[in-house]
């Protein structure tokens, strides 16, 4: 039984650090998420000797082998040529690739485009004689199966491998491999540290976390007699954390606010607008996001947010008071139900001993019931950090006051 895949990426290109290399990301998370191990990468330069020892030492493991690259009409596109040499055999056209090739061709002549000859348009349409094609519906050049191996060729284009994929995967279920059990879990507003006590109690199942600006993203593992245990640990975590494991809980919002009729607006001041950009990213959102301001001076606070300037001058542009006079300003002036406020200090300079660079207040109002409840929260992460932390936040916390969680990993206090 195979253990799992052996991934080679080829290409001078990607090994001088010229072209970023996205396909490894793309294979390793794609066969994670159906229990199969990305047990090695190896990126290679466009050397024959090299590429060919490295697929005979991965076949000795009996492993799928993977080799994307190489796969074209150019002279360093050797993949093809390489596998018939390494296995004996011999280079033939693959009849849907070559017809394809031809067209597009022909049709280049046409429309006086062409920059080579047919001979060497036609290399990318080669199989060896004894492989099964895959087809590429998005180039030209097929990807190449061979079992005897398993031997698994493709394009080096992340948009070719993407659409070669679901051929590829009916081909990997076919093979022999042990499968793990997988869980991947999204934690909102939870960190490494406090994840200690529960990951600690994990026999027979392997942890990975990796954190990130919003919280973090756990990856579990374990062979099939340990899934028991696994499915524990994934209990334990949405019984300690009721509403904070979501995959995106913007995503949860907009499809909250849009079954209950329901308008948001933003306020904003050291996030610079990026909520509403998050928001908008979103197709759709139109028929529940009225707005954003960006209130980045005080005198923007008054004129986008409605702060009175007493507020400012009592407590100070970055306070729980002006936070709360932010959202329910913007709610006002927009008209919206529900509203969301940011005013914090990114940094560099600017903090002081009783805010600190890092410092950021987060107000929430609802119109429904009149309440405003606002947090202080710490982000000193640098700015982009600190931004997209306070952002993602403010989205936690309305997410959910929209679901009236009963856990809040940053209560925020009522301030009316």
């Amino acid at each position: 039984m195979r253990k799992g895949v052996r991934l080679c990426i080829t290409g001078s290109e990607v090994m001088n650090g010229f072209v970023l290399d996205r396909n490894t990301q793309f294979f390793a998370s794609e066969l994670y998420a159906r229990g199969l191990e990305l047990i090695e990468s190896r990126i290679m330069p466009d050397d024959p000797e090299q590429i060919v020892k490295t697929w005979k030492e991965f076949s000795a493991s009996g492993d799928l082998i993977v080799n994307s690259g190489g796969l074209g009409p150019t002279s360093d596109d050797l993949t093809v040529d390489l596998l018939c040499e390494w296995l004996g055999d011999t280079a033939v056209y693959e009849p849907h690739a070559e017809k394809r090739t031809r067209y597009f061709f022909e049709k280049r002549a046409k429309d006086k485009t062409r920059v080579m000859s047919i001979d060497v348009a036609l290399r990318q349409a080669r199989i060896p004689s004894k492989a099964t094609a895959i087809k590429n519906t998005v180039g030209l050049a097929p990807g190449i199966f061979i079992p005897e191996v398993p031997f698994i060729a493709l394009p080096g284009f992340p948009d070719e491998i993407r659409g070669m994929w679901p051929e590829v995967l009916s081909i990997i279920e076919r093979l022999d491999f042990s499968r793990s059990a997988m869980r991947i879990i999204p934690l909102w507003g939870v960190g490494e540290s406090q994840l200690f006590s529960v990951l600690e109690k994990s026999d027979g199942v392997l942890v990975g976390v990796h954190a990130l600006p919003w919280g973090c993203r756990l990856f579990l593992r374990s062979d099939p007699k340990h899934e028991p245990a696994l499915d524990e640990m994934v209990a334990t975590l949405h019984s300690r954390y009721p509403g904070q494991i979501v995959e995106n809980p913007l995503l949860n919002i907009i499809e909250s606010l849009k079954s209950q009729n329901l308008k948001l607006a933003v306020a904003e001041s050291c996030t610079g607008g990026l909520a509403a950009k998050q928001i908008t990213d979103l197709a759709g959102v139109s028929s529940v996001f009225q707005g954003g301001a960006v209130s980045y001076a005080n005198s923007a606070k008054t004129a986008l947010a409605g702060v009175s300037p007493e507020i400012v001058e009592a407590h100070g542009a970055v306070s729980a008071e002006c936070a709360a006079a932010m959202c329910r300003g913007i709610a006002d002036n927009l008209q919206a139900d529900l509203s969301l406020s940011f005013t914090g200090i990114a940094g560099p300079d600017g903090g002081s001993a009783a805010k600190p660079v890092g410092t950021v207040f987060i107000g929430l109002f609802d119109r429904r019931t009149g309440e405003t409840r606002v947090g202080k929260f710490f982000f000193p992460f640098g700015r982009e950090r600190f931004r997209n932390a306070s952002v993602a936040t403010g989205f936690l916390a309305l997410w959910q006051h929209l679901e009236r969680a009963q856990a809040r990993p940053f209560p925020l206090s009522e301030l009316n």
